[in-house]
């Protein structure tokens, strides 16, 4: 029999190299999807559990005969991470495949190994499925871990025969085996948590520099797309990013080229890459990252790579935005979101003439979402809606460009202070059918106004702050649909008017922080823009008016508002 000294020394060289597996399963995909939901279909699910799987096949090809026929192995450190990222069908799939090769090695407890390494999984998968695969902390792998660990050591002495060795050698391995591997699932979480976060930094900056960019561009295109608008595209975006060259064309000709190669591609020539050549074919978005797949002709020319995305209006390829690497350089998922995300934009811009008046709200960016306090995730999230829509859906399309413009129409015009209950709720409809094509019957939004309230006024913008803070902080949250309702009544002095949902409410201390008008911790401004209508609210009608919050942790908020009997008169405060 092994010493225990020898054992944990052969243990904690089997943790070394899952470290070395922790860091490369970071850069597959499937684990990345997994962490950020950007894809949580049967596929996804299925390859991480084929790559989990392995990891736990591989603890028992690492295992360690401490004595004839009993092993002690990092084996269920696969099952146990695996469902841990990526969920109970992940942690099930895992910890059979890790069990498989376990029924080869024989052993007395043999079937027990087998049977717990799925337990484990499966329990690891539940762990993820109540907490989420992006809250699961350093704490709660640890306990998972040992959790994990101890039932693999139960199941053995329970169902290995005799008992007497089984308890024998449990009393040997127990302490070691428990310790290093539970230790190795919390290394194994924290440095794909630790990757992923870095990774999120990054994308902060990205994010930034995306909208630097767009911001710099917002206002070329609606002259058309010429050698002019186009050089200055380039020029811009040459200098934001790390490109060898940034270039824009037409279908037929080179409007643009600024960088490597600017020698021999020359504005006012034709096409001559093949890459360029194939994205005008299948007007869909080319990524190489070899000379050949470039496609240039002239000798010696060293660009290496190229992302190709098209310029599309109304359904019609204008032309193309592209951006270069050289001396063998490659094209990063980043650096293709991001020249894609400008071609789009571009895209809008240069169909600005195919829109009427409200349309070309959309192209009012930046000053329009500070002077309207837009959150800009709403405004980038539906123009990614757009984007999506209108290749497969253009008349759904057309429609959501149309919604958001009546919403901006609505909302920009601030020299109003005060509009009637039915504009605003014209404009909140807006808002909610945007929402509604993005979470689709996620969100339930139900009216109770009666019909005299109609005509009275309120400040500006403050029903829809209510019924969009509901959205985003208490049904976004929440797990399955929710309700937002809004709801009003009145007596002999004064009128109301609420909004409750039923999402994910907040704590007393965070309640209280709101109620003083404070950001709190979370810094989202929930409590500055209540403090903003509060303020508003009171200087139109006075200080006995306002907003009263109330809301239960888990269960809901409601937000009610009073004002006097009498409604404005018309042209007052306005």
């Amino acid at each position: 029999m092994l010493t225990t000294g020898i054992l944990v020394s052969q243990l904690v060289q089997n943790v070394s190299v899952i470290g070395m597996m922790a860091y490369l399963v970071t850069r597959l995909p499937a684990v990345h999807n997994a962490l950020t939901h950007s894809r949580n279909d049967l596929s996804n699910k299925i390859i991480l559990g084929l790559v989990f799987g392995l990891i736990s096949a591989a603890g028992n090809w690492m295992s360690i005969e401490v004595s004839p026929g009993f092993f002690a192995n990092t084996r269920q450190i696969g099952a146990e991470v695996g469902g841990l990222l990526g969920g109970p069908l992940v942690g099930l799939l895992a910890g059979v495949l890790g069990g498989v090769p376990r029924l080869f090695m024989g052993g007395f407890p043999m079937w027990a190994a087998v049977i717990s390494n799925i337990i484990v999984g499966v329990m690891s998968g539940l762990v993820s499925k109540r907490f989420g695969p992006q809250k699961v902390t350093l704490r709660l792998a640890a306990f998972t871990g040992f959790a994990g660990e101890s039932i693999l050591k139960l199941t053995v002495i329970t169902i290995a025969k005799p008992f007497a060795m089984a308890w024998q050698l449990e009393k040997v391995i127990a302490i070691p085996t428990i310790t290093l591997n539970t230790l190795a699932v919390v290394f194994f979480v924290y440095i794909v948590r630790d990757v992923f976060w870095e990774q999120e930094k990054v994308q902060a900056l990205s994010v930034q520099q995306a909208i630097s960019m767009l911001n710099k561009t917002s206002c070329f295109m609606r002259d058309g797309l010429n050698e002019e608008t186009a050089g200055k595209v380039a020029n811009i975006i040459y200098q934001g990013t790390k490109a060898a060259a940034v270039a824009v064309t037409d279908i037929e000709k080179i409007l643009a080229f600024v960088g490597e190669g600017a020698n021999h591609h020359e504005v006012g020539t034709p096409i001559v890459t093949a890459a360029t050549k194939r994205m005008l074919e299948t007007r869909q978005q080319v990524i190489v990252n070899d000379r050949e797949g470039v496609g240039c002709p002239v000798a010696g020319c060293q660009l290496s790579a190229v992302i190709d995305a098209p310029l599309i209006v109304s359904n019609e390829l204008v032309g193309s935005l592209k951006l270069y690497k050289a001396y063998n350089e490659v094209i990063s998922a980043y650096e293709a979101e991001l020249i894609q995300g400008i071609a789009d934009f571009l895209s809008l811009q240069l169909a600005q003439k195919k829109l009427d008046k409200q349309q070309l709200l959309l192209l009012q960016i930046e000053h329009q979402m500070l002077r309207a306090q837009i959150n800009p995730h709403f405004f980038f999230n539906t123009l990614g809606t757009i984007q999506a829509l209108i290749t497969l859906k253009p008349e759904k399309a057309m429609i959501l460009i149309k919604d958001l413009a009546n919403f901006f129409r609505a909302t920009l015009n601030r020299d109003q202070e005060v509009v009637t209950v039915a504009e605003e709720l014209e404009s909140m409809r807006n808002y909610i059918d945007i929402e509604k094509v993005r979470f689709g019957d996620r969100i339930n939004v139900v009216e109770a106004l009666p019909t005299e309230l109609l005509a009275y006024k309120i400040p500006i913008f403050s029903l829809h702050f209510l019924v969009e803070n509901a959205i985003r902080h208490g049904l976004n949250l929440k797990k399955g649909n929710g309700t937002v309702r809004i709801w009003g009544w009145d007596d002999t002095e004064y009128w109301y008017i609420r909004v409750e949902d039923d999402g994910v409410g907040m704590t007393e201390a965070r309640l209280e922080d709101l109620k003083k008008g404070r950001p709190g911790k979370s810094g989202d401004g929930i409590g500055i823009g209540l403090a903003n209508i509060q303020r508003r609210i009171q200087m139109l009608y006075g200080e006995q008016y306002g907003l009263q919050i109330q809301s239960q942790a888990n269960k809901g908020t409601s937000v009610t508002l009073r004002f006097p009997r009498e409604p404005l008169g018309e042209g007052e405060k306005s």
